[in-house]
């Protein structure tokens, strides 16, 4: 099974951690936050990661040499363009992918049954992982929203006035996703691009209500994160 991980990004808002290291290499545990998006991947039956690399990916590259994750063959793509968007950064990947894969983002730690759900009730279709939360929620502040309807994701975004659920970061795709970043949508955000497959009838949720996972953007949400390793250093 393959994955991709986009690791492009230069995580200015996780100020000052980010002075010196690139956003996917930045302690969690004592470990990159990216082993951390590796382990869950490899539990699920992950055997190779196409990681998109962008700001210092150099170091990305070189710090995953060093310390290999076990079980997972990595390839690297570059994304030049990384300050247009992450749809960019996916759309890097097209030429490594072989099939479906699991697509995942080298801030958003998981449970690693988040992902063995998602892989689990895999077929044909895009598939997201979802988090139910109402306007309650604080976490809705920063994620993304998403409206679901009889087991499909029918709209997804930050500026949603009304959601059933938040976009957890994990998503199952087949190849015809970069049929939907060709062109304009290639420049700017794959929220905005699963919002309008969502809106089409192509979307369908994973529900994974009570597992954990965190989108690390800022030092605040590091810190949340580190309060939720077990005593072992991981997200079990």
């Amino acid at each position: 099974m393959q994955a991709v991980i986009l690791a492009a990004g230069d995580g200015d808002r996780l100020a000052p951690h980010t002075g010196a290291l690139p956003k996917p290499l930045v302690p969690l545990g004592g470990r990159p936050i990216l082993a951390h998006v590796l382990d869950g991947l490899a539990v699920a039956g992950v055997r190779e990661a196409v990681v998109v690399v962008g700001y210092r990916g150099g170091q990305v590259r070189a710090a995953l040499a060093a310390r290999p994750p076990g079980g997972v063959t990595l390839r690297f793509v570059e994304n030049e363009r990384y300050e247009l968007g992450n749809a960019r950064s996916l759309w890097a990947a097209r030429d490594a992918v072989t099939g479906p894969f699991v697509l995942a983002m080298a801030d958003h730690v998981v449970e690693p049954a988040i992902t063995r759900w998602l892989v689990d009730r895999a077929d044909g279709r895009c598939r997201l992982a979802v988090d139910r939360a109402g306007p309650g929620d604080a976490r809705a502040a920063e994620a993304t929203r998403a409206r679901l309807r009889d087991g499909r994701v029918i709209d997804l975004g930050k500026s949603l006035r009304s959601w059933d659920a938040l976009d957890t970061g994990m998503f199952w795709c087949t190849p015809e996703i970069f049929g939907a970043i060709d062109g304009p949508a290639r420049d700017g955000e794959l929220g905005d691009v699963f919002g309008t497959i969502a809106r089409a009838g192509g979307l369908d949720a994973v529900d994974v209500t009570g597992r954990r996972w965190i989108d690390i953007d800022t030092p605040d949400d590091l810190l949340r994160a580190e309060s939720m390793l077990g005593a072992d250093g991981r997200l079990a």
